[in-house]
């Protein structure tokens, strides 16, 4: 195993297996690791040439490696070409300013990768193809207006997609050298499947497409179509079906390119072999884990395998397909010892009739104890994602503390079917909210939830989620946090990143149109802001001055709605971070915060001074507060009532 250091994303292998590679934190400043795999032996830790560098995974080439950073939080993210031996970063791309992003990395074309960036017309990128070893790069597309171009194994653009007005996605061919300009109709994905259907990869051969679609209301199949220049699809081959879940990953034969091996989720993860000759090695990973693998690369006869368990963080582990022996890589924080928390999935029952995948996480403690906690209902962002059984640093975080962490899966989520996802179509502040109520008065009712002592934390879409909810309910609840929060959805929907113009359309389809005047007025009401006099707790806002995707002035337009309100409200803002809290101090500074303030409202004593919101305070970050805010920090509040805003101190 590797010495202490915290990890920073996947490690991954080299073209060659020789070599493992990841970035690592932790107290000093980050590193990247050079392991080598035969001699299982880290060989260096050499500097990062990137300021917040995020990501890190090798080519095809030997020896070369691709790094991913933000340097500022607003996510333009900037590429670098890097040489793991000489430790030499060199920045890819045409400007290191614009949005950048890898399209295509391929074996048959080792030498190079695709790249989009952005063009420097809202909603529009350039595809590039640069050559990993001089850093040259010629144009493939020029201000493509497409949600999605996708490049065959020669890296050539085959398919471009496009969201149409209704909310679905048409799929047409790219016009080849010598052919008809005309970019043929290939597939049409209605509505109701767009969120659920996904282009996975082109054959070996390019002549068949492998994808994900609907499988009933509440499953998916691995299928593959034909794929004939000019040519409509026709009809598509199963290959592997799963109800009530999806496909996590597909990972493909390194001789012939079909896929092999998938990664099904339903409530847990589960490693399937789709062929004969996998099975083996999922049986000796699992035994050698302890728990169900998740493949992650496979390289020179080298297969990288995760292990995932809700009460400990990520561990890496190397397979040799010859040999059969499995040997321990690192971890994502070497030397730290299992949560003592539990995580158990359960489906909950909803008031019309369907039922929600939720997660519960206890201290293993509280489990045995079978007695109602002060509990946190966590919300998950997106809302096109999902929460999962597998570890979440924020939830065992919590946990650790004495917090009983509920989850839903509300509708919306994804993971579960395109019915579920449909459900959430312009239930925005309605029946999604219902699942979130239907979720903790579930938890209470099953002994899990002390009525009387809940709190709200989400981010993003979650933010919004538990702002909205508490301008509504009719629940007691003592604190609620918001990161990165919705706060206006007419806002959002009238003025979206520019990155995500492409796709305005399925947004206006599943939230709502503003331009019709009943759907504005709907989404108005349904808008946390517009609504500060029916918060009756202290709230939190978090948000990054940078964030690109919900600008900061969401949350300090309601920050000073709630204040002229006189409600109870502080907002934190970190001048130096995006849509994410990333950076070590900013981290630390946000655990320290986060837990004095639940633990005043729901009654927790705080974490001792090695537990998790311990360390160095080396942040920017920004607390305001309302009045009201101010005074009962000041410990002058006259009442029990003036915290819940109903008292008659203005």
């Amino acid at each position: 195993m590797s010495p202490s250091g915290e990890v920073n994303g996947p490690p991954s292998l080299s073209a060659d297996g020789r070599f493992a590679g990841w970035l690592s934190s932790g107290s000093a400043a980050p590193r990247l690791v050079l392991y080598d795999v035969a001699a299982r032996r880290e060989l260096s830790r050499s500097s990062v040439g990137a300021a917040r560098c995020r990501a890190f995974t090798w080519t095809h080439l030997p020896g070369v490696g691709l790094a991913v950073a933000d340097a500022d939080g607003a996510e333009n993210w900037a590429l670098y070409r890097v040489r793991a031996e000489t430790s030499e970063w060199t920045p890819l791309g045409v400007d290191p300013a614009a949005r950048t992003q890898v399209v295509g990395l391929s074996d048959r074309r080792p030498g190079e990768v695709v790249l989009s960036a952005d063009s420097g017309d809202a909603g529009r990128r350039d595809y590039l193809r640069v050559c990993l070893l001089t850093g040259e790069s010629e144009p493939v597309l020029r201000g493509s207006a497409h949600s999605a171009v996708y490049f065959d194994r020669d890296l050539r653009p085959r398919l471009t997609e496009t969201v149409l007005p209704d909310g679905g996605r048409e799929l047409r061919h790219m016009p080849g050298p010598g052919r008809d300009t005309v970019d043929a109709p290939y597939l049409r994905i209605a509505h109701e499947d767009a969120l659920t259907m996904r282009v996975l990869r082109f054959s070996d051969d390019g002549h068949s497409l492998y994808l994900v679609l609907p499988h009933g209301p509440d499953g998916v199949r691995l299928a593959v179509l034909d794929f004939r220049p000019g040519a409509a699809a026709g009809e598509p081959r199963t290959l592997y079906q799963v109800r009530g879940g999806d496909f996590a990953e597909v990972l493909y034969a390194q001789d012939t390119g079909v896929p092999d091996l998938a990664h099904i989720e339903r409530a847990k993860r589960e490693c399937v072999a789709l062929d004969e000759t996998g099975t083996e090695h999922i049986a000796r990973l699992r035994t050698a884990l302890g728990t169900e693998p998740v493949v992650l690369e496979r390289r020179g006869g080298l297969w990288l395998a995760a292990s995932h368990r809700p009460e400990r963080e990520v561990v890496y582990a190397v397979h040799d397909a010859d040999t059969g022996e499995t040997w321990p890589l690192t971890a994502a924080r070497p030397g730290r010892e299992p949560s003592a928390v539990e995580c158990r999935p359960s489906p909950v029952p909803l008031r019309d009739g369907g039922h929600a995948v939720v997660y519960v996480t206890r201290s293993v403690r509280a489990w045995r104890a079978g007695v109602p906690g002060p509990t946190v209902l966590l919300v998950h962002g997106g809302p096109w994602r999902r929460s999962r059984w597998e570890y979440n640093e924020r939830r065992t975080w919590l946990a650790e503390q004495g917090y009983t962490v509920v989850e839903p899966n509300f509708r919306g989520s994804t993971g579960f079917g395109s019915a579920w996802i449909n459900a959430a179509d312009r239930q925005w502040g309605h029946a999604m909210q219902d699942d979130l109520e239907d979720a903790l008065d579930w938890a209470v009712a099953e002994g899990l939830a002390d009525p009387a002592r809940i709190a709200l934390l989400g981010g993003s879409y979650g933010g919004y989620a538990v702002l909205q909810m508490a301008a509504t309910t009719d629940r007691e609840l003592r604190r609620v946090v918001a990161t990165s929060p919705l706060t206006d959805l007419v806002r959002f929907l009238e003025e979206p990143p520019e990155f995500w113009l492409a796709a305005a359309p399925m947004l206006r389809r599943r939230i709502g149109d503003p331009a019709e005047p009943g759907q504005r007025a709907r989404l108005a009401a349904s808008s946390p802001v517009n609504r500060p006099e029916g918060f009756r707790c202290p709230v939190l806002l978090v948000h990054g001055a940078t964030d690109s995707r919900v600008p900061a002035e969401m949350s300090t337009r309601m920050f000073m709605a709630l204040a002229q309100a006189d409600r109870d409200a502080s907002l934190a803002l970190f001048p130096d971070e995006g849509h994410e809290v990333v950076t070590t101090g900013n981290r630390n500074a946000l655990n320290v915060l986060l837990a004095g303030y639940l633990a005043e409202g729901l009654g927790v004593p705080g974490p001792g001074a090695d537990g998790p919101a311990a360390g160095p305070q080396d942040t920017g970050m920004k607390l305001f507060d309302s009045p009201r805010a101010t005074r009962r920090k000041a410990g002058r509040a006259p009442n029990s009532g003036a915290e819940h805003g109903t008292s008659s101190d203005a």
